[in-house]
């Protein structure tokens, strides 16, 4: 999962698509992957849960929250599920999730070093 974030961070497209298990690929998927990365700014990535993934797993999930700035800030928040192909580990499927919001008086998500209830908490 850390890998294929700083592959969206860097715009490292082959590595993004190699790691995508060749069934789930769009035809268009380069493409995609381009504009998303043209027009993203990637902020920080927490990993909230990990289930599996070990070296003698064949399936791990990775339950993750990605900060963006694409015009407004923005979160993923998801739920993947990664899988063993060829020795390495590769991207099958995701199910998004809720964004997850901090505590008042935690960190602010966007990385600002804010409270939260003094950054983007105050507009929510």
């Amino acid at each position: 999962m850390r890998s294929r974030y700083s592959a969206f961070c860097t715009g490292n497209l082959d590595y993004l698509i190699a790691t995508h298990h060749p069934s789930q690929r769009s035809p268009d998927e380069r493409l995609q992957l381009a504009q998303t990365i043209k027009s993203t700014e990637w902020l920080g990535l927490r990993i909230v849960s990990t289930h599996q993934g070990l070296p003698s797993d064949q399936i791990g999930i990775v339950e993750f929250v990605a900060v963006y700035r694409a015009g407004q800030m923005g979160q993923i928040h998801e739920r993947s599920r990664f899988g063993r192909h060829r020795g390495g580990w590769i991207y099958l499927e995701g199910d998004q999730l809720p964004p997850l919001w901090p505590k008042r008086n935690q960190p602010c998500w966007c990385g600002s070093g804010q409270k939260f209830k003094q950054c983007h908490g105050r507009a929510k």
